[in-house]
């Protein structure tokens, strides 16, 4: 075969789904022979019709019941790779034991001294195994900490490096040939699940060591971690809920009134603090527009943030930039004979509406209020075409990394819900508000690092760490 030739060959390949890492790792090419030859030798001994009815009963338990009523299986590639790891290394058959298992007792004779040492590494290692991920090199791997054994290992898979954040929790199988890969693909969750993947892994894994007491970890994983899957695909298929900073869901929230008197209307939106002139509106034809801000007057109360991942909308105004800054709660539409007040949720509408009535008085009258959840808003939205930027980009992207500045450079004494309304620089003084604050830290490096990736302005929170005297990373 000409150069030529072996060169379309290799183009022609497919390559692995974004997103999942790769079946087979580079390394030596006798291991690659080797481990090739023992993988079509497991494939072919599992697919016999012998095992017919195990793979029968294996497929609703990886892919659902839904597959058994409709008699229709829907998977990508790396799903049914997945499938396949899972199923020959750890589904139990009827007799107790492991595809795998069998396959090395009935077939390990036939198999080659380097054969024979691939099975053992892999029935030792291809296992589901959840980690969260410590660092990452560029082209090179990944380290991860084991978060139910808390062992540390060093991967050596691109893929992962290239697609793999630092803090990201994820399920995946690492299998040993002359170092450590991943096999199949993986389940990823954000870090702002890591709370609730975790503590549904360790109560499973303390139930299964109260009914065997002399298991392990490893075997835990082997008989469990399909459940771990199931519970963080669950977790993954479940969207974010946008709230706002104080706390409430984000709904599309308007109030109508009457004016009776346009101009006085406005004097007194105008020498109000909590109400900023905008200028005629952009959007209204004929109304003046105010941005209302919490400042003054202006109170919103405030409720926990719900324990899902929540998308936290918050808008800020100023007049310039290095100018202080506002959060802004609504805008007022007013024209000479009425006005409209809308916001992001209803407890923002109800502030609102009182903070005007008392301000305005008998110069409006209420009409009507109107609530949309934010979904059934945003379908009915008109595709946009953008325009031209209003700011050149060397002049946004410096503005962006000033914002970001100012954002972070009081973090560590700006009160937060999640250490129990205390600042870090308090939390830190103890044990378990050093854990916590460490974790709080761990989602906003996350966040950082995908706008680094991403090419935009990012914070180096290990700016923080050393301000509060926690190890950088």
């Amino acid at each position: 075969m000409s150069a030529a030739k072996r060169t379309r060959k290799r183009k022609a390949r497919k390559q692995p789904p974004r997103g999942s890492f790769p079946r087979y790792a580079a390394t030596t090419p006798s291991i690659a022979r080797a481990e090739r030859r023992l993988r079509e030798a497991i494939q072919s001994f599992a697919f016999q019709s012998r095992f017919g009815e195990e793979f029968n009963r294996a497929l609703p338990l990886f892919f659902g019941e839904e597959v058994v009523r409709t008699r229709t299986l829907t998977a990508s590639e790396a799903e049914m790779a997945e499938f396949q790891e899972w199923y020959f290394f750890d589904y139990l058959t009827n007799s107790g034991e492991t595809i795998v298992d069998i396959f090395a007792r009935e077939e390990e004779d036939k198999l080659t001294e380097k054969e024979r040492e691939l099975l053992d590494l892999w029935r030792r290692w291809n296992r589901y195994r959840l980690f969260e991920v410590q660092k990452v090199m560029p082209g090179i791997g990944i380290v991860v900490e084991d978060l139910l054994s808390g062992e540390t290992l060093e991967i050596h898979d691109r893929s992962a490096s290239h697609t793999l954040t630092r803090w990201t929790i994820f399920l995946a199988r690492p299998f040993y040939t002359d170092r450590l890969h991943f096999t199949g693909s993986g389940s990823v969750l954000a870090p702002l699940r890591k709370g609730g993947v975790t503590n549904y892994s360790r109560q499973l894994l303390a139930d299964f060591q109260a009914r065997h007491p002399e298991a392990t970890v490893d075997e835990f994983y082997r008989r469990h971690g399909l459940d771990i899957r199931q519970f963080m695909r669950r977790e993954a298929g479940e969207l974010p809920v946008s709230i706002t900073p104080e706390g409430h869901e984000v709904e599309i929230c308007s109030a109508y009134y009457r004016v009776a008197d346009g101009e006085a209307v406005a004097e007194r939106l105008d020498l109000a603090e909590e109400f900023n002139f905008a200028g005629p509106s952009g959007d209204r034809p004929g109304a003046l527009h105010f941005n209302w801000l919490l400042r003054g007057r202006s109170h919103v109360p405030e409720q926990p943030r719900p324990e899902r991942e929540a998308l936290i909308h918050d808008s800020q105004w100023f007049l310039e930039p290095g100018s202080p800054k506002y959060r802004s709660l609504g805008d007022v539409s007013l024209w000479p004979n009425k006005l409209e007040l809308n916001c992001m949720s209803q407890a923002r509408l109800e502030a609102g509406k009182a903070l005007l009535e008392t301000l305005l008085g008998n110069l409006i009258r209420h009409r009507r209020d109107k609530i949309e959840p934010l979904e059934e808003f945003m379908a009915r939205q008109p595709p946009t075409v953008p325009g031209p930027p209003s700011i050149p980009p060397d002049e946004a992207e410096a503005f962006e990394r000033d914002t970001l500045r100012e954002q972070f450079e009081n973090w560590a004494d700006e009160p937060r819900e999640a250490l129990g309304g205390k600042t870090a620089r308090e939390a830190v003084r103890d044990p378990e508000g050093r854990a916590t604050v460490i974790e709080v830290l761990k989602m906003t490096e996350y966040i950082q690092d995908r706008r680094r990736q991403a090419g935009e302005p990012w914070y180096d929170i290990n700016l923080i760490r050393r301000e509060l005297g926690l190890p950088t990373t």
